[in-house]
This record gives structure tokens, C-alpha cells and sequence, in this order.
């Protein structure tokens, strides 16, 4: 076992060596808005080559975590989303619909203040009519079924946001792919998701439970999530745990989520969530 980061994979010229923080098939992402569309993004990930049979490889390994920032999830968003034609997959956020509108939390509305176009796509149906409604452009779309969203005819994005909505997909890969539908060529995507370590999942689980939305069917790492977003022709050009700093906990879970906010500045990966920013992959040759 060895601790260089590998990644099972896509970099044809990196072949089976381990890529490591500081060498030349790593990609180095230096806080530059021209390289990733994020203003103050500046991150380190993996080179990938493309395979990842089983097999390959030692079936477990090491990898080591790149030096990331910390970032405010909504914060990061609006950032990215200012003065952008915008797609919000996932913007009816059924969970939490109600509380986040009626406390202006609501993801959606504040990115219509700052977009210069936005539409909202989302397989929940009262969500669509209630958006629609309220004077928003939205589309009922299922994002895992290609056919489904040719007939949307939506313009490709400059920006794509997917908040919340990979951990829930069945046929991530089919989704994935679909997304690229959405994006325009030179466009970017942005994905969130929870983080399957942040501490609070792990203080859950010294209690005996488990803290899980109950329509979740998968849980990201940062190694899991940086591989299947390019494994599906995504190429991550930014990453960043991130937490939330309008959310509050109540009782016994309070303490735990100040500890995990305390301990993202010298372990940023039990932070919240996690955040790829990615662009479309060139193909192959």
C-alpha cells in the first residue's frame, strides 16, 4: 500500500503510476477565475486515466487528500452564478421547500438575483407548478432519462448547478451523461453533494445511528465522487468542502456540529459537503 494519490483511470500518459500533489500529470488549479469560472477557487485534483477495472490494481489503497479551502456552500454558488445564464437541476428542493422560502434561504430565488438568466429543472412535479407560478421558468425533467430532456429543448447553460441530487440518483452514469445536454461546450458545471465523512456522520455513528436524507442511495468521498464525475467525461478543474453557515442544529446535535466546524481548519474533509466544479472532458484523440 502506498499513500500517492491514485486514481483509477483517464490520463493516457500517466499509464498505472501513482499521481502525486506537485508532479507533472497532477493538474494545479491556482485561484485564477479564468481557469475555473469560480472566482478565489484554487484547488489541487488528480489527473485520471481511463480505465478502473477491477483488478487493475490493489483492490484497497491510500490516497492522499489535496490541500482544499473551506467554503459557505451558498455563497460559493451565488459567486459562481453572478452575471451567468444559469441551469439549477434540482431547484424545487422538495426536503426543505417550505422552511427555506419562508426564511429567504431558498436557493433557487437568491440565484434569480443574481443571474443574468436562470431556469430550473426538477422531476417534482408540484414544484415545477408552484415555481412556474411564482413567475420562474421551469421544466419537468427527468435528467437520468436522455429523451426526457431532448424534449425539454433547454439552451445549453453557461453554468449548471446540481445541488443535493447525485446522492439520490439510481443510474448516476446515465444521469451524468445527460447533464452534458444541458451545459454548453465552453460552460461549466457545478455539483454538491454531502460529504459521507463529515464528523457529524461519524459522531452519529459512535451513537449508534445514521444521519441520511431518506431518499439518499449513495454517499461521496472525495476520491468517489472526483472519480465518477470523470469516469462520465467530467474533468474536475476545482474541489472544495464546504459548509453551511445558515444552518443550525438543536440539541444534542449542536455540539457535534460546532466541533465539525472547528475541526475543518485542520481537517477540511469532515466539513458538510463537497463541491466539484467541472468542465465537459475533450474527447479522446
Amino acid at each position: 500500500m502506498d499513500d500517492a494519490t491514485t486514481i483509477p483511470g483517464r490520463n493516457p500518459n500517466a499509464g498505472d503510476r501513482p499521481v502525486a500533489p506537485g508532479s507533472r500529470d497532477a493538474r494545479t488549479v491556482a485561484g485564477q477565475a479564468s481557469a475555473t469560472g469560480v472566482p478565489g477557487a484554487a484547488t489541487w485534483v488528480p489527473a485520471q486515466p481511463r480505465g478502473g477495472r477491477v483488478g487493475d490494481r490493489a483492490l484497497v489503497r491510500t490516497h492522499r487528500l489535496p490541500r482544499v479551502r473551506v467554503v459557505d456552500r451558498d455563497e460559493f454558488l451565488l459567486g459562481a452564478a453572478a452575471g451567468r445564464a444559469v441551469t439549477h437541476v434540482g431547484f424545487a428542493d422538495a426536503g426543505m421547500r417550505g422552511v427555506a422560502r419562508r426564511d429567504g434561504r431558498w436557493l433557487h430565488a437568491r440565484l434569480a438575483t443574481v443571474a443574468r438568466g436562470l431556469v430550473g429543472v426538477d422531476i417534482d412535479a408540484d414544484g415545477v407548478a408552484e415555481a412556474r407560478a411564482a413567475g420562474y421558468e421551469a421544466h419537468l425533467v427527468d435528467c437520468g432519462d436522455p429523451a426526457d430532456i431532448a424534449r425539454a429543448a433547454i439552451r445549453p447553460a453557461e453554468l449548471l448547478v446540481v445541488g443535493e441530487v447525485i446522492e439520490r440518483v439510481d443510474d448516476v452514469g446515465v444521469f451524468l451523461d445527460g447533464l452534458r445536454a444541458l451545459t454548453a461546450p465552453a460552460g461549466t458545471m457545478i455539483v454538491t453533494t454531502t460529504n459521507a465523512f463529515r464528523l457529524m456522520n461519524v459522531a452519529a455513528t459512535l451513537t449508534g445511528r445514521e444521519l441520511a436524507h431518506p431518499g439518499d442511495v449513495s454517499r461521496y468521498s472525495w476520491y468517489t465522487f472526483v472519480n465518477v464525475l470523470e469516469r462520465h467525461s467530467w474533468r474536475v478543474v476545482s474541489f472544495h468542502p464546504y459548509e453551511s453557515s445558515e444552518y443550525e442544529a438543536r440539541g444534542g446535535a449542536r455540539l457535534a456540529l460546532a466541533a465539525e466546524r472547528a475541526a475543518r481548519r485542520f481537517a477540511p474533509f469532515l466539513a458538510s459537503g463537497l463541491i466539484a466544479v467541472c468542465r465537459q472532458a475533450l474527447p479522446a484523440g
